[in-house]
């Protein structure tokens, strides 16, 4: 899943683009500090670390659908030792095991990384883990895997940390979930002198979020980088603004995303009366992709835009995002002769879903799979549209562009 440039924010008259201004996750939230927060990859489970007990411990909640209401919240007591830490859980995308991070007796470096397992989701967890090839004679935390469990982000002050005690990004891969992880390695695109707080890399490892302290705005401040494919660094990080008045303390703690993109749960800095730290909701409008277009694995490019339920939406591709104008706006992909071809259309028979309707939610989906071995590398740029005859020129919404590597 790609949120940069895929959650860029488009200034367009007709329709807001980009996330919904957070709102509190009341359910979630208790009089003392809650952070940490991770939603699973369907969006009906949330974990996060609360210190309602006078104790840093993981809880969770769920929901049957995303637009219920969350359940009342439980102590996963399988996962917490009430006289330690227990922090930063991660959910993988089967739902089968959990990663977080614990000072709890046993650590290397006074805060490590631990795993715990379970046969089905509706089994309570067995007895964590430490995970020992990722954990260092220094603090490592925030773990955040790929859907695959192959690649593994954490933050840590060691693995050759330039900035000690500044927390950095690392990074460690495997080659199948049978085996340990690999030496980590200090992510170095990502580095800088000032401390991280959380990270999260998307299920398709192709975009990461993260927080950071930062001096210039005082705040600690919510970044994302994007890469086309894995094998490549991730591009120049970029500031997501939209997140710089968060909160009425030091900013955004802790940040999570579903697999599709569409719903956020954050954590940012309140007043000490509130908990000091509070979980906040937001969701997204406009386009998201999911994978990268393969000759087997197709991507998946999701359309949001929850104020046109029911309207007809297009895709289309382009070979340039240099863009073009349509009357006061900019379509941000260029009006090439690939634009004109796939408008709606797509590459039948390796695209479904260029054209339709958006569901009762504003959502819909479209399918782009690579059709020539031969053009792997290729780079497309992909944009959605709604559509709806009032609008001026019939366009009510002209969604951000998004960067596909054909694979």
């Amino acid at each position: 899943m790609r949120l940069l440039p895929s959650l860029a924010t488009l200034t367009l008259p007709l329709a807001a683009q980009g996330w919904s201004p957070p709102t509190l996750a009341t359910a979630l939230n208790t009089t003392a500090t809650d952070t940490g927060g991770h939603l699973s990859a369907d969006g009906l489970t949330a974990h996060w670390s609360s210190f309602v007990s006078g104790n840093y411990e993981i809880w969770s909640a769920t929901r049957t659908t995303r637009a219920s209401a969350w359940s009342a919240p439980i102590l996963e007591t399988a996962l917490s030792d009430a006289s330690a830490v227990d922090s930063e859980p991660f959910l993988c995308a089967d739902g089968l095991t959990i990663y977080f991070a614990s000072s709890r007796v046993g650590t290397a470096g006074s805060f490590d990384i631990m795993r715990a397992t379970r046969p089905t989701t509706g089994s309570t967890w067995g007895a964590p883990t430490f995970v020992t090839e990722l954990n260092s004679t220094d603090p490592d935390s925030a773990p955040s895997l790929t859907a695959d469990e192959l690649e593994i982000y954490f933050l840590t002050t060691g693995w050759g940390a330039p900035n000690p005690p500044q927390n950095a990004i690392a990074v460690a891969k495997r080659s199948s979930r049978a085996v340990p992880f690999g030496v980590p390695t200090i992510v170095a695109e990502l580095s800088t002198p000032n401390t991280h707080r959380d990270v999260q890399v998307s299920p398709d490892g192709l975009s990461i979020l993260y927080t950071e302290y930062d001096s210039s705005i005082a705040r600690i401040r919510v970044w994302q980088a994007v890469r086309t494919n894995r094998s490549a660094p991730f591009g120049t990080p970029a500031p997501r603004t939209e997140f710089d008045a968060v909160g009425t303390s030091l900013g955004v703690y802790s940040v999570s995303v579903t697999q599709d993109g569409r719903d956020m749960l954050l954590a940012a800095g309140f007043p000490a009366a509130a908990g000091g730290q509070e979980l906040l909701e937001s969701l997204f409008d406009g386009l998201v992709s999911e994978g990268a277009p393969g000759l087997i694995d197709p991507v998946r490019l999701h359309v949001y835009d929850s104020g046109s339920p029911g309207s007809v939406y297009a895709l289309a591709l382009a070979l340039g995002n240099t863009g073009f104008a349509l009357g006061t706006r900019t379509v941000p992909i260029d009006g090439d002769a690939l634009f004109v071809a796939t408008l709606g259309v797509g590459l039948p028979p390796f695209s479904s879903g260029f054209l339709g309707n958006l569901d009762a939610q504003g959502a819909a989906t479209g399918i782009l799979a690579n059709p020539l071995a031969a053009l792997r590398g290729l780079h497309l740029y992909a944009c959605a549209f709604t559509l709806v005859p009032s609008a001026p020129r019939g366009v009510r919404t002209i969604s951000n562009p998004i960067e596909l590597e054909l694979q």
